[in-house]
């Protein structure tokens, strides 16, 4: 199989009637092309579904470091509950499979425990899928030479299908997943593509508790206006630091954004002084609604935090942001993906922007080479599962600055046990 032989094969127009043998004989084409093994990719009509088998795309073997390994058992199928449109191309759903596939094997909460030892082959699997994948798209553009970056452990033979396929190569290290990790499950969740969106997470009955909890909890302290805030009025570009701190302030904001109306503006700022890895101080305050804006119905879907509690406990804006800048004092700071949320808020609602140099994005790290790299989409709530940490409730701004500084010492190599954050957590919120 060349790839010219390769291109109309897999970008061939799928029949209403005879899409299923169609689009099995564009993932042979695919399977042969990259090495696999093109009798064992299945398109298999099931009543209105299809079982699409997709182990045949990469490898038996697997060629890592200069050992050759047999490829690890993933023999989990596709339920493809949504058949594709008429006359759209093959290579468009072959896409569309790999991502689905994709997305279990990227992420280690996804994959039984007992892939743990077989990480290195698992993501092998998972490098070589993408680059089938960035082989259909350079097709597509053939004038435009792609690169595809690999993460982590790459086979042989999906280098030498990039080098086939005309697509350069980068690569970069990633970070071994930990045990705690993975999933339970002894087996690969089903993979099911029907065309419907996941459902908005919504705050349940004890996560609102909790928020009222808190607003009653804390007593408000006094701290001294720092000689050099963190955050400024002068606008100035946006320079991350690019040092690594031992001792930090890291924070969180949930915040409403929504229409001209509703407005965009901080209803809890969350904070945490960390020493020599250790938590030492919190600071959690809720903020009342500015005059004549109102509180996003989807931000009290997803945070439990309602006008009520805010017209109640809520301190004025501008008080409640000098004694965060005073809280944060010196320190360095740390948040997760920051720039388009809790800067942009931050910048609205107060017109600041941070000092150069002073803020570090923890999200910037782990994409770099984290235990998902690459990935700029991974969500803090799914970091705070990988980390163990799922007694921590997912949106409350205090929780995600938890979350934020125990992903930050994994990734510094010096993982936090979950027991041992909420005892420090709960000592210093007292």
């Amino acid at each position: 199989m060349t790839l010219a032989t390769l291109q109309p094969a897999v970008q061939r127009p799928l029949t209403a009637t005879a899409w299923p043998v169609e689009l099995q004989q564009a993932l042979q084409a695919l399977a042969q092309f990259g090495g696999g093994r093109p009798t064992q990719t299945l398109v298999t009509p099931v009543a209105a579904v299809a079982v699409v088998s997709m182990h045949g795309l990469w490898p038996a073997w697997l060629t890592l470091e200069g050992q050759r390994v047999a490829a690890p058992q993933l023999s989990a199928p596709i339920e493809l509950e949504v058949a594709p449109r008429t006359d759209s191309p093959a290579d468009k759903t072959i896409r569309r499979l790999i991502s689905a596939y994709t997305k279990v094997l990227r992420e280690p909460m996804q994959l039984p425990v007992s892939c743990y030892p077989d990480w290195p082959r698992v993501r092998a699997v998972f490098n070589h899928l993408l680059a089938l994948q960035a082989v259909c798209h350079q097709l597509r553009v053939v004038d435009q030479p792609l690169t595809f970056t690999a993460f982590g452990p790459l086979a042989a033979e999906t280098a030498a299908l990039l080098q086939r396929g005309g697509v350069q190569l980068a690569r970069h290290p990633m970070m071994t997943p930990w045990r705690q990790a993975f999933s339970p499950a002894p087996v690969l969740p089903a993979i099911v593509i029907d065309g419907t969106r996941a459902p908005r997470g919504r705050a349940d009955a004890g996560q609102k508790a909790d928020a009222y909890r808190r607003a009653r909890l804390r007593e408000r302290q006094s701290f001294a206006r720092p000689a050099h805030p963190a955050f400024d009025r002068q606008a100035q570009p946006l320079h991350y630091a690019q040092t690594q701190p031992d001792d930090y302030t890291v924070f969180d904001l949930e915040f409403s954004s929504g229409s001209a109306r509703q407005g965009w503006f901080i209803t809890e700022i969350g904070a945490l002084r960390v020493r020599g890895g250790q938590i030492v101080d919190a600071f959690d305050r809720f903020l009342k609604i500015p005059p004549h804006l109102q509180l996003n119905s989807q931000s009290q879907q997803l945070t439990g935090i309602d006008a009520a509690l805010l017209t109640r406990y809520g301190q004025p804006p501008q008080e409640a942001l000098a004694d965060f800048l005073g809280f944060i004092g010196e320190d360095p700071l740390l948040g997760f993906s920051v720039k388009g949320g809790d800067l942009a808020v931050l910048a609205r609602q107060f017109d600041l922007t941070p000092a150069p140099g002073r803020l570090l994005d923890v999200a910037l790290l782990a994409e770099a080479g984290g235990p998902m790299p690459g990935l700029p989409e991974v969500s803090l709530s799914k970091y705070r599962d990988y980390l163990g940490l799922g007694t921590l409730l997912a949106h409350g701004a205090i929780y995600d600055a938890v979350t934020t500084h125990a992903l930050y010492a994994y990734l510094r190599a010096h993982p936090v046990a979950p027991t041992v954050l909420a005892k420090q957590l709960q000592r210093t919120l007292r």
